[in-house]
């Protein structure tokens, strides 16, 4: 008989060890995942606005200024991406990639077409920014 308890001794402190470990993982809040799934949906809208630049630097036939807002814009969307990747939103490298598409749309000749899509994104990271706000 005092070989039958060893293994269920041994079996229900494996139990008890595997609950207790896996119990806070099922606890943690729910506010943590919906936070990602967020950022999920910001990264989205930043791959969006980035083709969107891409496009429109490839029909534009500007000078290195011009060549150097889609730059710089792209430059600032990556970092900002970077920081969402590592569950960080920078609410003032959101306003840098904001500021950056804004000053494309502001100087550079663009086509109708180009300029509606990063109109349509500048609003789209606004409101992730308000939505991120509240």
């Amino acid at each position: 008989m005092k070989a039958f308890y060893a293994p269920v001794a041994l079996l229900t402190l494996g139990f008890g060890l595997a609950s207790t470990t896996a119990m806070p993982l099922s606890a943690a809040p729910a506010g943590y995942f919906q936070e990602y799934r967020d950022f999920d949906h910001i990264r989205d809208l930043i791959d969006r606005t980035q083709s969107d630049l891409r496009a429109a630097a490839d029909l534009e036939h500007g000078g290195d200024k011009e060549r150097e807002r889609y730059r710089n814009a792209q430059r600032s969307l990556s970092t900002f991406d970077r920081h969402l990747t590592k569950g960080h939103f920078d609410k003032g490298e959101l306003d840098k990639c904001i500021d950056d598409v804004k000053n494309i749309l502001d100087h550079n000749t663009l086509q109708a077409s180009s300029r509606d899509a990063l109109h349509q994104d500048v609003e789209g990271l606004r409101m992730a920014r308000e939505r991120h706000d509240h």
